[in-house]
């Protein structure tokens, strides 16, 4: 058996234990090993009994390779001297998918075992530092003032972004001045009291400052500030420009200015080699849980599982970033005990500890909530409470709240869980809820993640809007829709974190695939991102 191992792991292939024991059935099992040796094109990173059969069929055609027990030299004349492999890998900003170059040497092929594989990431320390998080900071008690506070605090830190980065509304007046002004164009900032359209099929928004209120219309004949008009949302900070009507009853809008993005964002990086992974959606306690494909992930960070450069991609992973519904907690949406392994949500949290034991000392983790987890539904959300942190010992975790912004190693990061993805779907009719880089950019074109109070997704009136982006990140990351993206807008690189749950009897109801066990991994000092896909091992 042991020479059966052997001989694949040579070629940097893993077997499956089926597999190895249909060989093991052979009359000469290291013969026939090595005649499906010659007819793969490209190791992979496990064989299955299905790729074995299916290359049986053409034995009798090919040519045998040397067995295993001849010199390592009369073997490489049998392989070519250089072979491209190709990483399953998806999406790179700034670059096709990763492919690289293996030299086999003149006395056989190098390969890296475990126990030469060394950790790059290992040699640096961590470098945290939390720049924005509710965390320890709540004063909502629900008040009238509550809610007095929050949106005066939305509004002034909106309104100074737009006055100060969009020269289209340099110059707003207050809405009580309207009338008293003979101004051939105006400018105005106001919180959206409403949205609706007209009999006719026009846009009418009702604007609000803290002077007054004023009807602003945007005509459907006007096709681009009609269009503008359509992504408006009830209590997001917008301006406009135009005009007074000749009756003085309605605003005619000629431009709509959300706060958005300069084009000249410099997007920050490390000098130093590491990399950022993100694992989203981990639902531990689920049914539908992915185990095998976490333990496999678990073998690549430790170095037991890849190809050369896999392997050095997983050595130089500093960060593991989290980014909300790690367990899958109870009766979150109808039946959902159908759905669940543990019943019981500490126990829950109990065995998402013993799986991020796994991981390796030397990578930081970064674990926030989401709408699945045990803190307060409303958002901003605070971080676990200190019962549930006590139960992950011997790891570097860092807990932060939902949205949190922070730095690793001087990279900006901006993480949320991404439950008003919905919100923005169900109102936005350009918008795909299964679309959800689409979704992020119009975030970071409004410089809000959740504007709309009474929608899908609860808000807390906190006395500070912690909503508002009032930083530009290096990473936008999100959860919540299960799928896998790597997107860029305007120099920030957007990530949705892909799941780590299978369809779930209730998303089959739903009609919703999710995209499971991929992670995307951000290299630090270049801002290029890959994906690597564990489905396919």
């Amino acid at each position: 058996m042991e020479s059966i191992i052997k001989i694949f792991s040579s070629h940097g292939t893993l077997i499956q234990p089926d597999t190895l024991e249909y060989i093991l059935k052979k009359d000469d099992p290291e013969e026939f090993s090595n005649r499906i040796i010659s007819q793969l094109k490209e190791y992979p990173l496990i064989l299955t009994l299905n790729q074995v059969k299916e290359l049986e069929e053409n034995l009798d055609e090919t040519i045998d390779l040397p067995h295993a027990g001849i010199d390592e030299e009369e073997i490489s004349k049998h392989i070519p001297s250089i072979r491209q492999i190709t990483i399953p890998v998806e999406g790179e900003i700034g670059q096709s998918s990763i492919q690289f170059k293996e030299e086999i040497k003149d006395n056989g092929r190098e390969i890296i075992s475990t126990s030469t594989w060394k950790p790059v990431a290992k040699e640096y320390q961590s470098d945290i530092k939390i720049i924005k998080d509710i965390t320890g900071k709540s004063l909502s008690e629900g008040s009238t003032e509550d809610f007095a506070k929050l949106f005066s605090d939305r509004f002034e830190t909106l309104r100074k972004i737009l006055r100060t980065q969009r020269r289209e509304v340099a110059q707003v007046i207050p809405i009580n001045r309207l009338k008293k002004v003979d101004f051939k164009e105006i400018q105005l900032i106001g919180i959206v009291n409403e949205v609706r359209t007209t009999v006719n099929g026009n846009r009418l928004i009702e604007l609000e400052d803290d002077t007054g209120i004023v009807t602003a219309i945007a005509l459907k004949k006007q096709s681009d500030v009609f269009q503008q008009a359509k992504l408006v949302l009830e209590d997001e900070i917008i301006g406009i420009v135009g005009q007074l009507s000749k009756q003085g009853d309605l605003f005619v809008i000629s431009k709509i200015v959300f706060p958005d993005i300069s084009l000249n964002n410099h997007h920050h990086t490390t000098d130093i080699p590491i990399y950022a992974a993100f694992i989203g959606d981990l639902h531990v306690g689920s049914r539908e849980f992915m185990e095998h494909q976490w333990n496999l992930f678990i073998k690549w960070l430790k170095g037991k599982l890849g190809n050369i450069r896999q392997r050095e991609v997983a050595g130089r992973i500093k960060y593991l970033i989290i980014p909300g519904d790690v367990v899958d907690g109870i009766g979150v949406y109808p039946n959902q005990e159908k759905d669940l392994i543990i019943t019981d949500l500490y126990k829950q949290y109990e065995a998402l500890a013993d799986y991020l034991s796994m991981i390796p000392d030397y990578i930081s983790v970064i674990i926030q909530p989401g709408n699945h987890d045990a803190v307060r539904p409303a958002e901003p959300q605070p971080t676990f409470e200190k019962e549930i942190q006590d139960l992950f010992t011997g790891n570097d975790i860092t807990f932060i709240g939902n949205p949190c912004s922070f730095t690793i190693h001087g990279v900006e990061i901006l993480s949320y869980h991404g439950q008003s993805m919905l919100d923005y779907a169900t109102r936005i009719s350009t918008l795909k809820y299964n679309e959800p880089l689409e979704i992020m950019k119009v975030m970071l074109q409004k410089h809000h993640l959740a504007p709309v109070y009474g929608g899908y997704t609860p808000l807390a009136p906190e006395h500070r809007d912690y909503m508002v982006i009032d930083r530009i990140p290096d990473i936008f990351v999100t959860g919540h829709v299960h799928l896998a993206g790597i997107g860029e807008y305007r120099g920030v690189t957007l990530i949705n974190a892909s799941s780590w749950q299978k369809q779930t009897g209730y998303q089959k109801m739903m009609n919703f695939i999710p995209n499971p066990a991929k992670i995307p991994i951000a290299e630090l000092h270049t801002g290029k991102v890959t994906m690597m896909d564990f489905n396919s091992i």
